[in-house]
């Protein structure tokens, strides 16, 4: 019997809040628990996945970070990482950072292809190209394309 109470009216019948539990074999209530539980696992498994995924990244970045830093040997920390540019999903990144001290994008940027495992803290240099101060990295902007990620990247 649904509880008499005014305040449940605007519900239907069936899903006003019941008194007292009504009387059956308790199947309902075990397909549900089941199916609370499922999704309660695939929902752990899910942030898990998550996660690693992530460490991994972050990983393979603070690896990509340190390559440019060695690569150029400037300490600089405003260094833009894309990882669309030679493609989504690809663990491929394009780090670009100022050729000289100064804000980010004050004076032409290096732009380095770098992919690949990560051995001791760093990854492989695949090449890369120049952009001039104050521009966003567009073909028609690339100039002294060098090595396979520069390769036919460079319009000038």
């Amino acid at each position: 019997m649904p509880v008499e109470d005014n305040h449940w009216q605007f519900l239907p019948p069936r899903l006003r809040p019941r008194a007292v539990e009504l009387r059956g074999t308790g199947q309902l209530r075990l397909i549900e628990t089941t199916l609370l539980v499922l999704v309660g696992v695939v929902l752990a498994i899910a942030t898990i996945n998550d996660l690693a995924r992530e460490a991994k990244i972050n990983h393979r970045l603070v690896a990509d970070l340190t390559t440019w830093r060695d690569y150029t040997g400037h300490d600089y920390h405003n260094i833009s990482i894309d990882q669309e540019t030679l493609g989504a999903n690809t663990q491929r990144e394009v780090l670009c950072g100022n050729t000289r001290a100064g804000p980010p994008d004050a004076s032409p940027q290096l732009c380095l292809g770098i992919w690949g495992p990560v051995v001791d803290a760093r990854r492989a240099v695949h090449g890369g190209w120049y952009l001039p101060a104050y521009v966003e990295d567009f073909p028609h902007e690339r100039y002294g394309c060098f090595g396979a990620a520069g390769r036919g990247r460079c319009t000038r």
